[in-house]
């Protein structure tokens, strides 16, 4: 696990600087504190640096860039490829020779013989680049479900990329600026799905994409997947059962693959529990598992289902207990590592959590990934509720209920999105957190202006590879484990666990695993009300009951119980201050309308006020800082 960044000066004669490859590769040490790289190409304008995290040969043998036989090939990798050791028997077949025992020289000899469908073979996170001389080409290519992330800025002639965005700010000839469209975007669904972000001319590689360019063209970017998934009616629940439980202990024990320990993000639910439970069986050596919980004895606490989950298993298990102010202390400077404004209340829990686990392993497995494919939230009963019933739920005066319920924001996003009979329009409904008519309220008028209103671009072009699934539930699981998941909840997973230098695996989205997945009728995931159905009834013979039937939590935090006291003031404050950004940008008036009624539990707006406030202190941070990007000082934010 590693970071990459780079140069290509495609269409002008403009010269690659060492020292600015440098500084950008530089900004990524925290992804690679063991060992850096470079390669530089001064006939062919480009350069590509490397930081390097050793889990696989971790030997000098293991150092990046790499080069194939003849010296015309050149990679840089960020990520682990769990099918490279049968890749590379193959390639050895064919006649290609080894230098090292990486997995990333076996990605650069399956280019060498496959081009840019070498990617659809492996199976893996990555992100990658490749120099090829012979044609001038550069290529860059993200993982099918973008656990990974890559970042890229085309201008005038010349791409920079790098896996994070930090890397091209190093870069002076980046000029920085909000991208005013982005931020739309963003208040809808609380992040910005690929390609956007909200810099300017900084863009994310789709997940499953490959970015082209060659000298003296333009730039292409082109999805390398091929197959469609289509839903296999026929299997039982018990050939079902069985084949679920299969490939996912086969996930697990290759993504245990490693020269160095590998531990586990243990929670109080069944999906950590059940990685958990392999992995112990599958090694000798003990697994050490870690949880983060808060002070108080709310929902949002897992602790003691994660200790007794612990005994069960086996595991050697660590926890820590925080508190409002270590949160707040690790949310203030949090967006240095996100580089987005993604308002998820869990990032600071996972910032530490990955901090605790850094000092005893480099490779961690987790939970994530697994409510996408299997209908693990709540929102996938409502979907299917409305598609089996939506003539009955139109007689239903959900209004009312709103105005009984004012507090529950799920059944006013549920009323929201009922109002579409179309299956894309509904879809996007369900992930809007700031409605078009929100969004009016708050924009200033001429910041509406520059926003194009494109949301529905995002789901159509998911919603087209799903048509031969069997239903509307079906499509929406597919929708959201290429939408929601990568550059929402991967990605901070990603830059959280990499800022300590820690390496996060989701063997829930193994591709043979996912393709298995997406081929189960929906029945098999969502029977009546109770989601991940079949996985929990491949769990029966390895795990109690207490925990397959323990209330699902998530990864929750206080956040609602602080906004209804005196943080709001604190965040009310933040947003008050003559030089905020929200002064910028929004009507100050009614988000402050907003913090009442929430403070006085007359509406539940916390998803709305976490985004507002993550997006206030991300600018201060990267737009506002004296020396950008730098750490945001929490006493001073929130004293």
């Amino acid at each position: 696990m590693c970071g990459i960044a780079g140069t290509f000066h495609y269409n002008n004669n403009a010269e690659v600087n060492f020292d600015t490859l440098h500084a950008m590769t530089s900004t990524l040490h925290h992804r690679g504190p063991d060992d850096s790289g470079y390669y530089m190409n001064p006939t062919h304008s480009v350069g590509l640096g490397h930081r390097r995290l050793s889990i696989i040969d971790v030997s000098s043998a293991g150092k990046q860039p790499i080069s194939n036989e003849d010296g015309t090939l050149h990679i840089v990798f960020n990520g682990e490829i769990y099918n490279y050791k049968e890749l590379r028997e193959w390639l050895i077949s064919a006649g290609h020779k080894f230098k090292t025992k990486t997995d990333t020289e076996v990605i650069l000899h399956l280019f060498e013989e496959e081009g840019t469908r070498a990617f659809e073979h492996l199976n893996g996170i990555f992100a990658v680049a490749i120099f090829n001389e012979k044609t001038n080409q550069l290529t860059l290519a993200r993982d099918k479900f973008g656990v990974k992330p890559l970042y890229y800025s085309d201008t005038a002639g010349s791409l920079m990329f790098g896996s994070e965005i930090k890397a091209i700010l190093a870069n002076n000839t980046y000029k920085k600026s909000l991208d005013y469209n982005s931020l739309g975007t963003f208040l809808t669904f609380r992040f910005n799905p690929s390609p956007q972000t909200l810099f300017t001319n900084i863009k994310k590689l789709p997940p499953g994409s490959v970015l082209i360019v060659n000298q003296n063209s333009k730039t292409r970017v082109q999805s390398y997947i091929r197959n469609r998934p289509s839903t296999f009616s026929n299997i039982s629940e018990q050939d079902a059962s069985y084949e679920y439980k299969q490939l996912l202990r086969k996930a697990i024990e290759r993504q245990m693959m490693s020269d160095v320990p590998v531990g586990l993000l243990l929670s109080g639910g069944i999906d950590s529990a059940m990685i958990g439970k392999i992995m112990v069986e599958h090694t000798d050596s003990p697994v050490s598992s870690y949880t983060i919980g808060f002070e108080g004895s709310g929902d949002f606490n897992e602790l003691e289902d994660a200790r007794r989950t612990s005994q069960i298993i086996g595991t050697n298990h660590h926890d820590m207990v925080i508190g409002k102010q270590d949160y707040m202390d690790v949310f203030a400077r949090s967006f240095y590592y996100t580089e987005e404004p993604i308002a998820m209340t869990t990032i600071p829990a996972m910032y530490l959590v990955s901090q605790r686990a850094a000092q005893d392993v480099k490779v961690v497995l987790a939970g994530q990934g697994a409510d996408e494919p299997l209908a693990g939230y709540p929102r996938y009963i409502g979907e299917k509720l409305f598609s089996d019933y939506a003539w009955l739920l139109q007689m239903i005066p959900l209004s009312l209920l709103c105005k009984i319920l004012p507090r529950n924001e799920q059944l006013k996003r549920a009323l929201f999105a009922k109002q579409f009979v179309n299956e894309q329009e509904r879809f996007l409904g369900i992930h809007t957190i700031f409605s078009p008519d929100m969004k009016e309220k708050l924009l200033h008028p001429e910041v509406q202006i520059e926003i194009l209103d494109n949301d529905k671009q995002f789901i159509e072009t998911i919603y087209e590879n799903s048509k031969e699934l069997s239903d509307s539930l079906s499509r929406l699981l597919y929708i959201d484990a290429r939408f929601n998941l990568p550059d929402n909840l991967l990605l901070f997973n990603d830059k959280m666990s990499m800022a300590n230098s820690i390496e996060m695996r989701v063997p829930f989205l193994d591709i043979e695993l996912m393709s298995f997945l997406e081929s189960l009728p929906s029945s098999l995931k969502l029977k009546r009300t109770t989601g991940k159905y079949i996985h929990k009834k491949a769990c029966e013979d390895l795990l109690p009951h207490e925990i397959i039937n323990r209330k699902k939590r998530g990864f929750a935090t206080p956040m609602d119980e602080w906004l209804q006291g005196d943080f709001a003031n604190t965040i009310s404050r933040l947003f008050n201050e003559p030089n905020s950004a929200a002064r910028k940008y929004f009507n100050v008036n009614y988000i402050n309308q907003m913090v009442l009624l929430h403070q006085t539990k007359r509406e539940n707006y916390q998803r709305h006020l976490f985004a507002l406030l993550s997006f206030e202190l991300w600018h201060r941070n990267f737009f506002d800082a004296v020396q950008q990007p730098e750490y945001i000082n929490s006493e001073a934010l929130f004293a």
